[in-house]
């Protein structure tokens, strides 16, 4: 193998160098690489991993792959579900999710992927950033920080089938103001920089077999959890083409046993699957955790997705979150890096998403002990507390609860703001394609900027602009409807899509802006800030009366 480095162009220093490749390294390279930011990726493996791991997405990573260009992929090939149930060994539904809900992003609340489809579409958005360069085969071997930048040192890496490592070429340093760590559960990075692992105590096992159906097949449902205390296990789709079975290990039982291709054909014989209907493309014995990376920055090091943080699946939070983690650093690094804002504003990265993470595993770990039940008393009891109602409701999906937020009383700080379809110069569409994204104060009729100077001038470092989505453009009255639903008269909200905060009144509004100009970190004096908008362009993205 030849130790070729020219493809990467030698020692230049990029503004963020990324260390893996897999769902949340590509978003966190496509959400920068967009923004123009000169990005390396370095990933060990020498093409994209080929097989299925996660299998859900909701609206809101549908609305960040919209924002990279990759949504209409990954739709075409995503199952669209009505519902995700929880039944038990009898057959009774024990509680639902309604998948095909219009979710407040714009999009279904809910899509059962193929994670492979949606690779490819993340990788296609990833090659046409002509800033990123993605660097396959390439393992990071050291990390070293000083206060300008990080000093990450890679090699060339080989594999043989079984995953063991058959070569290693010779070191090269690759320097950049930032890193961002996406490498996994077993993240090399976060074991580098001497971040632990807290262990929130939730472990249970699984054989998952992903199968292509070759013949009919026919389920009494087709999505959710069968909460069997003899052996839990789940089915559902995967995208258009593919389906999954996953089966608890029973305490005690011979994980090489499990593993064996003649146990899967076993336990799915139940569902009349066989060799006669469905081939098997993956099967893999799984232990599901439940962790918190207890430091989610270093310096100028930042953990994202399964470096961060590992839930169990009943949620199928996974991957989305990772992606939340992605959106909520790349727009922050883009303000520092273009010299907006001081690097201040990247402490409120975790401050903002390790909470909200922590709160999706401890929700997935709740999920997880109602299917994962193996003593037949507690599962009667259990379906005995559904059955009556006596269970408590669900906790709702969780908002920001700390950070760059209003906060407090206001009914939508931390939530998500709504995408709805607007009409604009003789265009329909959804409002970020017609309107761009980045920071937005939104209503429904004209309100006024702010009086002061100063505030002006730290909100046009924002990009802060102001839309005005009128009767005339609200297609759909969704947006007149958020508004009224929610009694209040604008918001501002983050290039992220969570909402800073509110005004309840019009009048309220240079206070809402004041509170936000006072929030924000100091930039450098002598920065300009390449993408802050002229003054003049506040309100030019306004679609008020448009037609």
């Amino acid at each position: 193998m030849q130790d070729d480095y020219d493809e990467y162009g030698g020692n230049e220093t990029v503004d963020v160098v990324v260390i893996g490749y897999g769902p949340v390294g590509q978003a966190t390279a496509a959400l920068l690489g967009g923004r123009g930011h000169r990005v390396a990726v370095f990933e060990r493996w020498p093409s994209l991993y080929g097989l299925a791991r996660a299998g859900h997405v909701d609206h809101e990573i549908m609305r960040i792959f919209q924002s990279i260009g990759a949504a209409e992929a990954v739709e075409r090939d995503a199952h669209l579900a009505d519902r995700y149930v929880f039944r038990n060994a009898e057959g009774e539904t024990l509680m639902a999710f309604d998948y095909s809900a219009q979710g407040i992003s714009g999009w279904r609340s809910d899509y059962i992927v193929y994670q492979p489809r949606v690779e490819d579409a993340l990788d296609a958005a990833v090659r046409a950033c002509p800033s990123v360069t993605v660097h396959q085969g390439w393992e990071a071997s050291d990390v070293r920080q000083d206060a300008e930048g990080v000093e990450v040192t890679v090699r060339r890496v080989e594999y043989d089938a079984a995953g063991t490592r058959v070569h290693a070429g010779r070191p090269h340093t690759v320097r950049a103001r930032y890193l961002v760590a996406a490498d996994g559960a077993n993240s090399s990075v976060r074991t580098r920089l001497g971040i632990a692992w807290h262990d929130l105590g939730f472990r249970s096992t699984w054989l998952v077999v992903d199968l292509v159906p070759t013949g009919p097949m026919s389920f009494d449902f087709d999505n959710g959890q069968v909460c069997d205390p003899a052996r839990p296990h789940c089915l559902f789709q995967l995208g258009k083409e593919h389906r999954r079975f996953e089966f608890a290990a029973i305490p005690g039982e011979d994980p090489a046993r499990l593993a064996e291709e003649k146990t899967a054909w076993e336990l799915m014989a139940r569902y009349e699957v066989t060799p006669a209907n469905a081939r098997i493309e993956r099967r893999a014995v799984y232990t599901f955790g439940s962790s918190i990376a207890q430091r989610w920055r270093s310096g100028r090091a930042f953990l994202v997705g399964d470096a961060a943080h590992l839930m169990p699946p009943f949620m199928g939070q996974g991957m989305c979150t990772g992606i939340r983690d992605a959106m909520n650093l790349a727009w922050r690094l883009d303000l520092v890096l273009t010299g907006r804002m001081e690097d201040e504003l990247l402490d409120g990265y975790e401050t903002e998403r390790a909470p909200h993470a922590e709160t999706l595993v401890r929700m997935s770990i709740a999920a997880g002990q109602v299917s994962c039940t193996f003593d037949p008393e507690v599962a009667a009891a259990r379906d005995e507390a559904f059955r009556t109602g006596t269970v408590p409701p669900l906790d709702p999906f969780p908002a920001l609860t700390a950070g760059l937020l209003t906060g407090g009383d206001d009914p939508v700080s931390g939530r998500l703001a709504p995408q709805g379809r607007i009409r604009q110069g003789g265009r329909t569409g959804l409002f970020d394609d017609l309107t761009g994204r980045g920071w937005i104060l939104l209503s429904t009729r004209p309100v006024p900027g702010p009086a002061d100077d100063r505030v002006r001038d730290r909100l046009d470092r924002l990009g802060l602009r102001t839309i005005v989505v009128d009767e005339a453009a609200d297609v759909d009255g969704g947006y007149a409807s958020y508004f009224e639903a929610e009694d209040v008269a604008a918001i501002v909200y983050r290039p992220d899509f969570y909402v800073f905060g509110s005004a309840r009144r019009a009048e309220d509004v240079p206070a809402l802006l004041e509170r936000l100009a006072a929030m924000l970190p100091p930039r450098p004096a002598d920065a300009a800030g390449p993408d802050s908008p002229a003054p003049a362009q506040r309100q030019a993205y306004s679609t008020q009366g448009r037609k």
